[in-house]
């Protein structure tokens, strides 16, 4: 949010689809902020200039639903706490009763005895979407995997199940930037619609169904 490369009407439809499927909780994978970077080009990219401006905006946004949503902060939203101490997501969190800020790159919750976790990192993009989950996958020690990983940070999507983890690559809520373009770096535009069925504390279904935004 505040990037030309988002517009509302993205989380307008995003939030349209959330009724249709009964949706009870959405999870946002950080970078809910676009943030304002060191790049000396990036401010020529911005519909909201400061963090004020984009919190405020991000605030409009949320209100639009009663949904209960969990968000951790990604490196953009960071880039403000680098830089002078503000930690963008979690206070915009404590203007909002049904947001939930769950931690700094990476938080966790609980859904009926299964552990879900929200991961951004700082990483690139691999040549293979896959190979990125497949080694944080590889990362987890046996006792401290999730049942469930939702990633962002790559604007990637994909769906893959190394060690018996879930693993989710959220795509983007945005168009490919014009920083992206110029990098060679797609954008897969769209969100993901996960129905999971949990018995006795274990994930026995896990159905993502992904919903690509063309225009």
């Amino acid at each position: 949010i505040g990037e030309e490369s988002f517009v509302d009407e993205l989380w307008i439809s995003f939030l349209k689809e959330c009724k249709v499927a009964g949706a009870s909780l959405i999870m946002h994978a950080g970078d809910l902020h676009e943030g304002m970077s060191n790049r000396p080009d990036q401010i020529y990219h911005l519909t909201d200039i400061g963090a004020s401006a984009q919190m405020d905006h991000a605030e409009r946004l949320l209100s639009m639903t009663d949904i209960p949503i969990k968000v951790i902060d990604g490196n953009h939203d960071r880039w403000a706490v680098k830089a002078n101490g503000l930690f963008m997501v979690r206070d915009l969190a404590k203007r909002l009763p049904h947001v939930e800020f769950l931690g700094c790159d990476s938080g966790e919750v609980t859904i009926n005895g299964t552990r879900w976790m929200l991961w951004h990192g700082e990483d690139g993009s691999s040549y293979a979407t896959s190979y990125r989950l497949q080694k944080l996958a590889e990362s987890f020690t046996g006792g401290d995997k999730p049942g469930v990983l939702l990633a962002g940070h790559t604007h990637k999507q994909g769906f893959f199940f190394p060690r018996n983890i879930h693993m989710v690559s959220g795509g983007a809520l945005s168009y490919q930037s014009a920083w992206m373009k110029s990098t060679k770096k797609g954008c897969d535009t769209g969100f993901w619609i996960i129905e999971a069925t949990i018995r006795d504390n274990q994930i026995v279904r896990f159905k993502p169904e992904w919903l690509p935004i063309y225009s």
